[in-house]
């Protein structure tokens, strides 16, 4: 009711919104911001690659079993616990059986066992702005407060069998099986500090 309600009031966007259903597949990047990927359709609150201007916080716009594919890329931090349980509950109702959503997260576990470690050459990879590696684990916890949740494999898999999803494969960056889903930034920072996971509905 709320995003109907919102999207009644902006011609524009409803027209989008029902773009993205139309679209064969239908693909949806989650928290994209600045980043346009080519046969997507990018949602944000702000950012120059979002088609769909969205608070994700709430209920998703699309009927049920109408997506093909989901992405997100350090995006689900970015939500309290309870607001991601949603957002994972609702992107299970939106995709088609046999759908996916692949989630990329910072990998808090394996901060924490570098950090115990002492492991200068992780840190130097994938963190180094920070002076010690104690803050760096603090500031991927935290960023300033605009993370607001932390993950491991256990968790986020937890998290997403709780949602409806039949399962959970761990991956490694742009390892998707299949080819639409190898979107990930390649760059070795990103790459080191991240968990990809692949949510499966079936």
């Amino acid at each position: 009711m709320i995003a109907s309600r919102c999207f009644s009031h902006f011609p524009a966007q409803c027209q989008r919104r029902l773009d993205v259903i139309n679209s064969s597949p239908a693909r949806v990047s989650f928290g994209c911001g600045d980043q346009r990927r080519d046969g997507w359709s990018g949602i944000d609150r702000l950012g120059t690659g979002a088609d769909l201007i969205l608070d994700l916080r709430r209920p998703l716009p699309f009927p049920t079993a109408s997506i093909d594919l989901c992405h997100s890329e350090h995006f689900l931090e970015h939500l309290f616990p309870d607001e991601g349980e949603r957002h994972l509950h609702e992107v299970c109702r939106v995709l088609k059986p046999g759908g996916r959503y692949r989630v990329a997260v910072p990998d808090f576990r394996r901060f924490v066992s570098h950090y115990l470690a002492k492991d200068d050459a992780f840190f130097e990879l994938a963190f180094p702005w920070p002076d010690s590696h104690l803050e760096a684990v603090y500031c991927i916890a935290n960023w300033g407060g605009e993370h607001r949740n932390i993950f491991d494999v256990e968790r986020l898999s937890t998290m997403a069998t709780t949602a409806g999803f039949s399962e959970v494969t761990e991956s490694a960056a742009n390892a998707s099986s299949l080819p639409e889903l190898q979107i990930d930034i390649s760059s070795p920072q990103r790459i080191a500090e991240t968990l990809y996971l692949e949510l499966i509905k079936r």
